[in-house]
């Protein structure tokens, strides 16, 4: 395997592929967190697609300050897939990283994924996302409290995720090796699922993925991306996609042509709800009522997501208050600290077999935007967790002292 501290192409070791449309302040968070990984041999590359709103300029002002930003623009709305195969062209890295303009990383996420690469040779790496809410909803972990330890995925396990009990992957943030995207790029006809097709066609042409459970990437909900909806439009092309897909991969293994007609079938009920979530939009009631009855299935999906609804429209998208004095954080022989935190494990020795205190990681996101104390490397690594924490000195806070 090549070395992962070894320059092939005259750059950074990373380039970091973030697509924007209209983030607003949340990009700024989101560029700092990457500028603020302990492995700082990396660019960023945003893509941005006509915004309207200030995040262009928000990015802009962030320039002046560190020249490992770079912007590209377009003046017509086209699309993620789009925005990201702009940004893969100008990427210099050996790795590519995939992060949202409105989501957060972890301080130690390239130093660990490397690692993680390293240990299992793999081409493409990700971590667990820990899901938090601006509305004030618990914070999530992606994979689930039974993902315990790193796990090779297999290209039927890429297709059948999501769909035969397991987690979804396809939500996850790959970062991969840039080597293997020589001639890859996404389809630009996908607005939605994009990301799962992209993968997907790496593992079919041989590329090795891990997933290390650890949750390092920090992914915002907020009013705009809950309430967004698959359009019907999407939906057909990612039926049409899948479709072609199969078409042009013959011949394919039995198990893999059964996994893959498995997710057209889900594919294809996506697609027939969204067609009953129109129809009720355009109070196209028999029509409602005939799609009603050749899926009467989807009545519970329709209550599911009423209830839903009412949920984030009661909370009004209000964040949950945060606490008057500083979070006080420190490993098991600290004294002073309001919240105990696992002792710090360098990189070099994590156990990537071992299961991880992925709990106390997402009890710890519930904290997003507070003060904090980290009394020793403990408390900083466990600070990473929380999203938009304020840092404060310890010797600020008697009582930490």
């Amino acid at each position: 395997m090549q070395s992962s501290d070894r320059r092939t192409r005259g750059g950074p070791l990373i380039s970091v592929i973030m697509a924007n449309f209209q983030a607003g302040g949340r990009i700024v968070p989101a560029i700092r967190s990457v500028l603020g990984q302990t492995m700082g041999d990396v660019e960023i590359i945003v893509s941005d697609d006509a915004s309207r709103d200030n995040s262009l300029a928000l990015v802009r002002a962030m320039m002046a300050d560190d020249p490992r930003i770079r912007v590209a623009t377009e003046e017509a709305n086209r699309g993620p897939a789009h925005c990201r195969n702009r940004a893969l062209d100008l990427a210099r890295g050996d790795w590519v990283a995939i992060v949202d303009s409105d989501d957060i990383i972890h301080p130690e996420r390239f130093e660990r994924l490397l690692a993680v690469a390293a240990r299992h040779d793999a081409d493409i790496v990700a971590d667990d996302l820990l899901l938090f809410h601006e509305d004030g909803s618990p914070p999530k972990l992606m994979l689930g409290a039974e993902a315990q330890a790193s796990f090779i995925v297999s290209p039927m396990q890429w297709v059948l995720a999501g769909l035969d009990g397991s987690p979804a992957l396809g939500y996850l943030k790959p970062m991969i090796r840039a080597e293997r995207l020589r001639g890859v790029r996404y389809d630009e006809a996908l607005r939605i699922g994009e990301d799962y097709d992209f993968v997907l066609r790496l593992l079919l042409d041989n590329a090795r993925m891990v997933v290390a459970p650890e949750p390092l990437y920090l992914y915002r909900r907020h009013s705009a991306s809950i309430s967004h909806r698959l359009s019907v439009g999407d939906m057909k092309a990612m039926v049409e996609r899948q479709r072609a897909f199969v078409a042009t991969r013959q011949p394919l293994s039995t198990e893999l042509a059964a996994a893959l007609a498995t997710r057209l079938a889900a594919l294809q009920q996506g697609l027939a709800y969204e067609d009953l979530v129109s129809s009720i939009k355009e109070r196209k009631l028999g029509q409602a009522l005939r799609l009603l009855r050749r899926n009467p299935g989807h009545f519970g999906r329709l209550w599911r997501s009423f209830m839903e609804g009412r949920q984030h429209r009661e909370r009004d998208d209000k964040a949950a208050p945060r606490p008057s004095e500083p979070l006080v954080l420190g490993g098991q022989g600290s004294s002073g600290a309001s919240r105990i935190v696992p002792d710090y494990v360098p990189t070099a020795l994590v156990d990537w077999s071992a299961p991880r205190p992925r709990g106390t990681w997402r009890e710890l996101a519930s904290y997003a935007g507070t003060r904090c104390v980290a009394l020793d490397q403990a408390g900083r690594y466990a600070a990473g967790f929380i999203p938009e924490v304020m840092l404060a000195d310890a010797s600020a806070v008697p009582e930490a002292s």
